[in-house]
C-alpha cells in the first residue's frame, strides 16, 4: 500500500534544506533528496524540474518564512520603534541564515542560478521595502500626515530598509544610532 504524504512539496523542501545544511550543495540532488525523504525520484520531479528550480524553489520558501514574520510583527500592538527593531532582529537572523547557506559560491557558478536569483531578489526586497512602508503609513503617516510635505511613504520605507540591510552586513554601523537619527527625521509616533 502506497504511503500517504501529507504535505509533499514540504517535505522534499525540507530535506533538500538539510542535505544542503549537513552535506552541502555537492551533496544536493534529486536522488539524494527521494532517498532520504522516503520518495521516488518521480514524486520531486512532479514538483521540480530540475535542481535550479528546487533550489529556487527553497529560496521561495525562505523568503516566505521571513514575512510571515513581518506581519506577525505589523499586527502586534507594540509601538513603532519596537516593531522596527523587532524587523531588525529577525533581519539580522535571517540574513546570517541566508549567508551561510544560500550565498555560497557554488550557486553562483551557473549563469542561470545569478540571473533567477537576481530576479527572485528583486521581487523579494521590494516586498520587504513594501513591508516596511507598510508599516510606516500605519504607524506614521496616518497619524503625521504634514510628513507626506517632507518625505513619501516609499522614500521612507527605502531609506530604512536598505540602511537596516546595511547595518546588518557592516557591524561598524548601528542600530541604536540609525533609530536616533529616525527619530529626529520622523520624531515619536503619535
Amino acid at each position: 500500500m502506497a504511503r500517504v504524504i501529507d504535505d509533499p512539496k514540504g517535505l522534499i523542501l525540507d530535506t533538500a534544506q538539510n542535505i544542503l545544511c549537513k552535506e552541502g550543495y555537492a551533496k544536493l540532488s534529486m536522488r539524494n533528496i527521494a532517498k532520504e525523504a522516503g520518495l521516488a525520484v518521480g514524486t520531486i520531479y512532479n514538483y521540480y524540474s530540475d535542481k535550479k528550480d528546487l533550489v529556487i524553489g527553497m529560496m521561495e520558501e525562505y523568503w516566505k518564512k521571513y514575512f510571515k514574520i513581518l506581519e506577525e510583527i505589523e499586527a502586534s500592538e507594540e509601538d513603532f520603534y519596537l516593531k522596527l527593531k523587532k524587523v531588525f532582529h529577525y533581519l539580522q537572523d535571517f540574513i546570517a541564515n541566508f549567508r551561510e547557506i544560500w550565498l555560497k559560491v557554488e550557486f553562483y557558478s551557473s549563469k542561470d542560478y545569478v540571473e533567477a536569483g537576481i530576479a527572485r531578489e528583486e521581487i523579494y526586497i521590494g516586498k520587504y521595502m513594501k513591508s516596511i512602508e507598510l508599516l510606516l503609513i500605519k504607524e506614521i503617516f496616518n497619524n503625521k500626515p504634514e510628513l507626506y510635505d517632507k518625505i513619501s511613504s516609499r522614500e521612507l520605507s527605502e531609506f530604512i530598509s536598505m540602511n537596516l540591510i546595511t547595518i546588518v552586513q557592516m557591524k561598524n554601523f548601528n542600530y541604536e544610532s540609525f533609530e536616533k537619527v529616525l527619530k529626529i527625521i520622523i520624531g515619536e509616533p503619535s
